[in-house]
């Protein structure tokens, strides 16, 4: 069937060829007519490239109106997230090498950095260490070879290293005591009760020696370890907990008193600045008479010409201009009185 309706389409067509060329030309339009057309024809083109040249305008635009939308997305987004960061500490005195952590792990070497917001990092170098006034009340050193990653306005994580505690403000000599401070480590955390107390970890244990107060060590594998004044308390792995006897003064101290803040001196007794230099090295102080208690207790100092200098050597500056001389023997500073026709 397919094959005879081809071949009905064929004479058709032949049929057709057949009768046109049989017919006369057709007559030529005239050439009025003939420009009118074109003129319309190329109207017609135009309207309709036109469109498509919109079309494609429109296109255009609207990617780089979606373009815009997302760099502006992207630049109210940073702005929301620019939050002015958490200041925690000021840096009161510093010596050796002293690295901030860069978000990819780069050490950037402390110049003019004075504070210390919530979620830096510092590293200290060999032979480094770092003192600071902490925000909330207390003293905060950090020894050398030590990592430590500031949390909040109360929290640190000791990643390694050893740190040091001070639970009353730095800038006086009349001390008021600050709370709530917690030092984080792998092997557990340790919270204080007022206090003064060194803080060390590494890969195998937590230790922490407490000079003053109390304080208590909550971890995977112990609960509520607590160490007291003079005492030395270990945590290392499942292990039981050890607490052992352990001098609140000594070679042990002896790097928290290079990295201790100045006191303001200026208008305090001599005795209130003895009780200072006692707290800061660990020592005693006992007076050998009630006449050397007494000028210690009616002298007053005056200027503090002597800020940067550690508690041992302001002792020796200040004690110099009084009529009382003292003397460490073991853990005391035994202060007498000097008669002040005998001087010099």
């Amino acid at each position: 069937m397919n094959n005879s309706g081809e071949e009905s389409a064929m004479r058709t067509n032949e049929a057709v060829e057949e009768l046109l060329e049989h017919a006369a030309p057709r007559p030529a339009p005239p050439s009025d007519d003939e420009e009118i057309v074109r003129d319309a024809v190329y109207a017609q083109w135009q309207t309709v490239t036109g469109r498509r040249r919109t079309r494609r305008r429109m296109t255009q635009f609207a990617i780089a109106a979606t373009v815009l939308l997302a760099v502006a997305v992207s630049f109210n987004a940073l702005q929301v997230s620019d939050v002015e960061p958490l200041q925690v500490a000021t840096i009161g005195k510093s010596h050796g090498s002293i690295y901030l952590l860069g978000e990819q792990s780069e050490l950037h070497e402390m110049t003019d950095l004075t504070a210390i917001s919530a979620g830096q990092v510092i590293v200290t170098g060999d032979a480094a260490g770092i003192g600071l006034e902490w925000g909330n009340g207390g003293s905060l050193r950090i020894d050398e070879n030590t990592r430590i990653e500031f949390r909040s306005a109360d929290s640190v994580y000791l990643q390694s290293g050893r740190i040091y505690f001070d639970s009353q403000p730095s800038q006086s000599v009349a001390a008021i005591t600050g709370s709530g401070f917690e030092i984080t480590t792998d092997h557990g955390s340790v919270k204080h009760v007022g206090t003064q107390y060194m803080t060390l970890a590494d890969a195998d244990r937590l230790t922490v020696s407490v000079r003053e107060g109390r304080v208590a060590v909550d971890g995977v594998y112990v609960a509520e370890a607590v160490a007291l004044e003079g005492q030395q308390l270990t945590v290392s792995g499942g292990a039981r907990p050890t607490v052992v006897n352990f001098s609140g003064h000594g070679e042990a101290w002896n790097w928290v008193e290079a990295t201790a803040p100045a006191a303001d001196v200026d208008g305090r007794t001599v005795d209130e600045f003895l009780q200072w230099v006692g707290r800061e090295t660990g020592l005693q102080v006992a007076y050998e008479s009630p006449a050397a208690e007494e000028k210690a207790r009616e002298g007053v100092l005056f200027g503090n010409v002597d800020m940067d200098m550690d508690p041992r050597d302001k002792l020796q500056f200040r004690m110099s201009g009084e009529d009382l001389d003292y003397r460490i023997d073991g853990g005391t500073i035994n202060v007498s009185a000097i008669d002040s026709g005998s001087r010099p």
